[in-house]
């Protein structure tokens, strides 16, 4: 039995890891600066999208998924004859129609995807399910992550769907932006769920007029708050790097997997104040470490700069 994952372009893993296991990107449409463009997690795409684009965003712009039919017909294309058992893994329902759209789109799959396997050459049946991650970029990331290294180790499909559903509750995942400014002139996309980081805007934005405090906010279990402020970017990061590494040497992780991303060019990342420190942490408890880009629905909503880290984890308090 072929087994596979899917993930849409908000997860943010990085692509040596999307190429080396083959998991396929659902894409996502973006409109920014005139301009209506597709996401597919493309490495050089990403970067003259941070450099050309993302300086131009306006209240306005925004991602959305693909139209039901659109992803129908990306499923057959793409998955089909390549797998027999496909899991596609969304980011958060209560943020985004992806789930919904991908979930209407597989019904369909039922009636169309014998004919496509039979002009393959592939026999047997095919089946997909759509599950809900209930998260965002890197923790989506996490739950992705994990679930190739079940596949990895022969799970079912049924144990497998299990095991992501019960862990992604459990995914705690922080955000760092390093504009408020940028959080501001967004504005709120009322009456629209793909607004993705509405509740997070009013998260930061509470801050009142401290826009020069960069806060560490915590999502989880669909709620948005601030857990620390500092100064500035590098010592929010810094404070949330050690937050992060003592938890993997607690011992406290749940799942070997450790996601961060980040709008910009990632050797910035690794000379933040403490990622050294992390990295060797997660080297000393068998915990991969995967970073990745920020996806440029998370750029246009969180801004330049912005850092994702997730794990998955029982809640503690920051300190």
């Amino acid at each position: 039995m072929r087994i596979g994952l899917v993930v849409d372009a908000t997860c943010d893993l990085p692509q040596d890891f999307l190429q080396k296991h083959r998991i396929p990107v659902l894409p996502i449409r973006i409109h920014l600066a005139g301009q209506s463009l597709m996401d597919r997690r493309v490495p050089q795409a990403t970067q003259a999208f941070y450099r050309d684009l993302l300086p131009k965003v306006g209240s306005e712009d925004r991602s959305e998924p693909l139209q039901v039919a659109e992803m129908q017909e990306w499923f057959l294309e793409t998955l089909v004859t390549r797998f027999d058992q496909v899991l596609c893994l969304t980011l958060s329902a209560q943020r985004s129609l992806i789930f919904e759209h991908a979930t209407q789109a597989s019904f369909g799959l039922l009636q169309r995807y014998r004919e496509r396997r039979a002009a393959a050459g592939v026999a047997g049946h095919f089946a997909m399910r759509v599950l809900d991650g209930g998260n965002i970029f890197a923790g989506t990331a996490v739950l992705a992550a994990e679930a190739i290294r079940l596949i990895g180790d022969g799970a079912h499909p049924n144990s497998l769907r299990a095991r992501l559903e019960q862990l992604s509750g459990q995914v705690c995942t922080f955000l760092v932006p390093d504009d408020l400014g940028h959080l501001r002139r967004r504005g709120f996309r009322k009456g629209e769920r793909g607004g993705l980081i509405d509740h997070l805007r009013g998260a930061a934005l509470g801050l009142g007029s401290l826009l020069d405090v960069k806060p560490v906010i915590s999502v989880q279990q669909g709620e948005d708050k601030p857990v620390s402020l500092a100064p500035s970017f590098d010592k929010a990061a810094e404070k949330l790097l050690a937050h992060a590494r003592a938890r993997v040497l607690a011992g406290d992780l749940l799942a070997p997997q450790l996601c961060m991303s980040f709008a910009g060019e990632l050797s910035q990342v690794r000379d933040l104040p403490g990622f050294a420190e992390l990295e060797a942490a997660c080297g000393e408890r068998g915990v991969t470490l995967h970073l990745a880009m920020l996806s440029p629905t998370g750029a246009i909503n969180l801004g330049p700069g912005a850092l994702s880290l997730a794990f998955a984890a029982p809640p503690v308090g920051f300190s």
